[in-house]
């Protein structure tokens, strides 16, 4: 029944979400069902009626935390048409739940790390990456047909975005009162200026790429590095 259906899921929804707080303070490997189960004060039969291993919630989690990262840029892109929102909700995304997302980096570097790394945990974490890139690709190529960016090298741009934010979310594990959100926001600023485009968080169109000749110090730094 759809009523049942839905108390089950959120069931599961809160097995996983403290899940991922412990994986994420401590090191995955050390998480036990049982730490799960006493830090929600149930039984640890009641998990393995949900999943069938700790590798199975464990992987459930981090396509949990990826079906809510995902979800969350469609909801505030709107639409596929403007290749400046798709981008902007990309980052305007990490800088909403960058907790969620320093969590679900964490525990990636930690399974990364580990000897006990499984192929449907691999493949969950891998489309992460692939959707990410499809989505920075996507919206740079849009914008280069419109006339909105300059004509870089799409891949790498990508890619140094996808770097770069993970990049924040790792030094925030370390400097403590580093301000991600506006970490975040000055890495959209330099990418937009790489892109050749002059745009403003206030929803503003943004001004199309002129030519390529003009780029700010910030962007040629970037362009370096690519």
């Amino acid at each position: 029944m759809p009523g049942e259906k839905s108390r089950a899921e959120g069931r599961s929804e809160e097995m996983m979400a403290a899940a991922l707080d412990l994986f994420a303070r401590h090191d995955v490997s050390s998480v036990t069902i049982k730490d799960i189960a006493k830090a929600l004060r149930i039984n640890t039969a009641l998990i393995y009626y949900y999943f069938d291993s700790k590798d199975d919630l464990f992987r459930a989690c981090i396509k949990y935390c990826i079906e809510r990262t995902v979800g969350n840029f469609r909801r505030i892109e709107g639409h596929r048409g403007d290749a400046v929102k798709m981008i902007a909700a990309w980052f305007e995304t990490h800088a909403q739940m960058y907790t969620e997302i320093r969590q679900l980096v964490k525990v990636i570097l930690d399974y990364g790390t580990s000897g006990n790394k499984t192929k449907g945990i691999d493949a969950v974490v891998e489309e992460f990456y692939q959707q990410e890139s499809r989505i920075l690709s996507d919206a740079i190529r849009l914008g280069i047909r419109q006339g909105m960016f300059l004509r870089v090298n799409v891949r790498q741009a990508a890619l140094f975005a996808s770097t770069h934010l993970d990049g924040i979310m790792v030094r925030s594990m370390i400097q403590k009162d580093l301000d991600v959100p506006a970490a975040i926001r000055n890495l959209e600023r330099v990418f937009f200026s790489h892109l050749g485009c002059r745009t403003a968080r206030s929803g503003t169109r943004a001004a199309p790429a002129v030519g390529g000749r003009t780029k700010s110090v910030a962007a040629r730094a970037l362009a370096m590095s690519l």
